[in-house]
């Protein structure tokens, strides 16, 4: 599709039943803000003008973004959202006379769906337009509803739904187009009407929309884009788990499919972003965070950690209780038992012993140690960062290394602190 779309997506709303100091939308899913999950289904429909409607927690979501071309626009109060979509409209006004509105808290977006949505809207010619499915169970989702002839003429919510309207199955996804020339001064006016009420908590809901045009004689569409197909909405803790559940287990089948083995899938956690390469065994209890590479030809676990920026090349065995996070693992190393390993890189064939330390952090900075080839890490051992253990030299069981220090290729040092031992020491 080409790139001629501007996008607005809601993320103003405190989220409160998420009982949360968090704003909603930057709760994650598999390790990835659910905001950032939005903006990239957006920006793969097309969109390459994004405003993002802020609100609670305003400064928090901007500073996760970090930088980048997505613009914002303030909504303070948070008065429902018409008044959000005419806050950027006012303040962020559309590069493009087509803008697809968005909820931030859908980050479940399909892809397929949102591109057949948005020709449709365009080859339809409505001023507005609304996304539809039919779902087996409607409840708690706005309907819609349509005259004797089959016209679109309102979305009614839950809460206001009779007994005939809430029989209705064809639901309101969330999703909409509008064509700013259109709806920006009708929005001005019906925002302007439904907030001169007295009472400071009124709010002007976008769905009303669709009466107001109706009403004028105006273009609107209910576009049926699936078959028994809703958004997952996250709208509390509950509604998060759900989500993150439905990921997990579409990722897994992908890692499936891919070669990877996944002995226990109920009791296994993997983020987005992670790679793992074929005839690789994931055993259970096992959490893979956000960003890991995984070789081919690994085990995994069980009851492993592996945290990002971690990087594990072929043939590598990372055990029971083993905690990695921000190394660099090269072929062939063992990590087999009870090991704590940050920011450190370990030459191939190396041995990591069980109750090995890695201790990166001196209280105020994280340093890195690097290890060689075939060293051997004994057991209960720790190597205080920054060090470097030269390759094929031993660090004997329950030395500590302490930072700074050098052990050099083919030595072995053993004691608390670690002194290189005269004697000519030979593994067996």
């Amino acid at each position: 599709m080409d790139a001629s779309l501007s996008t607005i997506i809601l993320a103003a709303g405190r989220g409160s039943r998420m009982k949360s100091d968090l704003p909603k939308v930057l709760h994650q899913i598999l390790g990835i803000p659910m905001i950032e999950l939005v903006t990239e289904k957006v920006s793969q429909v097309g969109s390459d003008d994004l405003t993002l409607v802020l609100g609670h927690g305003a400064d928090q979501v901007q500073r996760a973004l970090g930088e980048t071309s997505i613009r914002s626009a303030i909504q303070d109060p948070q008065r429902g959202t018409a008044d959000a979509v005419l806050a950027a409209l006012l303040q962020q006004p559309p590069v493009h006379p087509d803008v697809l509105v968005v909820n931030g808290d859908l980050p479940d977006l399909d892809l397929e769906l949102l591109t057949r949505f948005v020709a449709d809207h365009r080859s339809g010619g409505a001023a507005f337009s609304v996304a539809s499915a039919r779902v087996a169970d409607p409840q708690g989702m706005g309907r819609i509803v349509r005259n004797d002839r089959g016209d679109f003429v309102a979305i009614v919510e839950q809460q206001d739904a009779d007994e005939d309207v809430g029989r209705i199955d064809e639901v309101n996804l969330g999703l909409y187009m509008l064509q700013v020339d259109t709806l920006l001064p009708l929005l001005e006016e019906m925002v302007s009407q439904d907030l001169s009420v007295a009472d400071p908590a009124a709010e002007s809901y976008l769905t009303r929309v669709v009466e107001v045009m109706v009403q004028k004689s105006l273009s609107v569409a209910a576009i049926p884009v699936a078959a028994d197909r809703q958004f997952l909405q996250v709208n509390d803790r509950r509604g998060l788990a759900r989500v993150s559940r439905v990921f997990q287990d579409r990722l897994q089948e992908q890692l499936l499919d891919a070669g990877v083995t996944i002995v226990d899938p109920l009791t296994t956690w993997i983020e987005l972003g992670v790679e793992i390469g074929s005839d690789t065994v994931i055993h259970p209890q096992t959490v893979i965070r956000r960003g890991v590479q995984v070789g081919r030809h690994c085990e995994i676990g069980p009851f492993a950690h592996l945290r990002g920026g971690t990087v594990i090349e072929d043939d590598v065995k990372v055990g029971d209780f083993v905690e990695i996070n921000r190394s660099h693992l090269e072929c062939g190393v063992r990590a087999k038992h009870l090991a704590y390993l940050g920011d450190a890189r370990v030459g191939s064939g190396a041995n990591i012993g069980a109750g090995a330390v890695i201790a990166n952090y001196d209280g105020t900075h994280k340093s890195s140690t690097v290890i060689g080839e075939r060293a051997f890490i004994g057991s209960g051992s720790v190597i205080v960062a920054p060090g470097e253990i030269g390759s094929d030299a031993v660090v004997g069981a329950g030395a500590v290394v302490p930072p700074g220090k050098i052990v050099e290729p083919g030595t072995v040092v053993i004691g608390v602190p670690a002194r290189k031992l005269n004697q000519n020491k030979t593994r067996s």
